[in-house]
């Protein structure tokens, strides 16, 4: 929000230099005055989001050593939120999939559900939040969850596994076979999906161990062994500031 602020306030001051001078008229004024918002906005995002990557950083260290304390960087740069869109949204997913890795299921919950309210969904963050429903046997809604992650992510081939894992699970065994046939449309050179697709097609277990410690994190089935105490927690994503808020793998 302040970056806006100031872009604008930037805009304005690069309108009045051109006009009061002389230089342009009030027309001609309006090019370099967007050119000076813009620019001035896009300097202030790559700050901000320079920012929430030193945290970020510091989160996932924590993460590796102390995964009980890896969420307070998250919660300490919530005071960021003011200057940029979409870092509230894309910190609650963030802090959502740090607490699902411990299996704090219940307090993941709440931040997973805020965390949906960024522009770029974080699939991650969304299929956590989707297993959680799976769980609690909310089947509609973990749909929804499912389908609202896929629009925007038709290339990350785990989260057609894990829904289709889902699904199966709970007898759609037809619904299973098309969510991973999208995903080999989507992505026709990934083996791990063909595979999956074939089994499904076959009627035999779903086996998603192939994308290792990615799947494992979902806690969806108990993993031979896990490596740390957190199952090898990954963020949902890098941060791309200025294109649409938030941050994305």
């Amino acid at each position: 929000m302040i970056n806006l602020l100031l872009s604008l306030a930037a805009g304005a001051v690069g309108f009045l230099v051109f006009y009061l001078t002389g230089v342009a008229h009030a027309l001609g004024s309006i090019f370099p005055g967007l050119v000076a918002a813009v620019g001035t906005y896009i300097l202030l995002a790559r700050r901000t989001g320079k920012q929430l990557e030193a945290v970020m950083g510091v989160a996932q260290e924590m993460m590796a050593r102390k995964p009980e304390r890896a969420v307070q960087p998250l919660q300490d740069a919530f005071s960021l939120s003011r200057w940029q869109f979409g870092i509230a949204s894309s910190l609650h997913a963030n802090i959502g999939v740090l607490l699902y890795v411990q299996k704090k299921f219940d307090e993941a919950e709440p931040h997973l559900r805020k965390g949906a309210a960024t522009l770029i969904k974080l699939w991650l963050a969304q299929a956590m939040l989707a297993a959680i429903l799976y769980r609690r046997k909310q089947y509609p809604e973990m749909e929804k969850v499912f389908d609202a992650a896929m629009r925007g992510n038709k290339s990350e081939t785990l989260l057609y596994g894990v829904y289709a894992w889902c699904e199966n699970q709970r007898g759609e065994k037809k619904k299973a076979i098309e969510i991973l046939q999208k995903g080999v449309a989507q992505n026709p050179s990934d083996e791990k999906l063909k595979t999956l697709l074939g089994r499904a097609q076959n009627d035999k277990r779903l086996k998603l161990d192939g994308w290792g410690e990615q799947w494992w994190q979902f806690w969806l089935e108990t993993p031979p062994m896990m490596a740390g105490p957190a199952g090898g927690a990954v963020f949902s994503g890098r941060q791309r500031f200025g294109r649409g808020g938030g941050f994305r793998r």
